[in-house]
């Protein structure tokens, strides 16, 4: 991978200066998410898994969240505890639809995997949260979905990204699909001392 994709001191995806020690190489939860999307997209474009249902539906669900702003993984994480309670709770069938939830991926059918799903925000209060199969997980946050809009800021994200993952070779460093899992630890270190250097003079 060359330089030229990546300037130190910017954000990776969208050469934003809003970088910290913490958080190096990317401005915002949704730039990083952006990043990751286009890799993922390029490498089932590769290998040839975007031809797949499945993965489509991924994809797209992938993109929607990142338009939203990106998905709060953190704040979304569910303690081992509290996710054995709501299933539990549930007897092991989605509360939405009563699909026999499938724990260990052994069934087959994807569409039984078992979700917690967040009924309201992001709190991760029992009372928030419900046992859903994948299917029914997926169909509610698609409910949610709203088109976009002609000429707006996320059809103008979406456009790009899409210009991005679909480019025979990769536009960004952080587009690498193949490199970037063997130089984000390099490139985070020397964004780190190059923020410190900045904090320090």
């Amino acid at each position: 991978m060359e330089a030229r994709h990546y300037r130190i001191g910017t954000c990776a995806n969208c050469d934003g200066p809003e970088i910290t020690l913490q958080t190096p190489l990317f401005c915002s939860q949704q730039c990083r998410q952006a990043a990751e999307l286009v890799r993922y997209v390029r490498g089932c474009r590769r290998d040839g898994r975007d031809q797949l249902a499945d993965v489509q539906e991924a994809m797209w669900m992938r993109l929607a969240m990142v338009l939203g702003g990106g998905y709060p993984e953190r704040q979304r994480v569910v303690g081992a505890e509290t996710r054995a309670e709501v299933f539990r709770r549930a007897g092991g069938r989605c509360e939405q639809c009563g699909r026999v939830l499938d724990f260990d991926q052994s069934s087959g059918d994807p569409d039984s995997i078992a979700t917690i799903q967040h009924v309201h925000g992001d709190a991760n209060e029992l009372d928030n949260l419900k046992a859903f199969c994948r299917r029914c997980n997926i169909d509610d946050a698609q409910s949610r979905f709203v088109p976009l809009q002609r000429g707006s800021a996320a059809a103008k994200m979406a456009a790009e990204l899409k210009r991005r993952w679909s480019a025979a070779e990769p536009l960004r460093l952080c587009d690498h699909d193949l490199e970037w899992r063997a130089s984000w630890q390099r490139l985070t270190k020397t964004a780190r001392e190059w923020l410190r250097t900045k904090v320090d003079a």
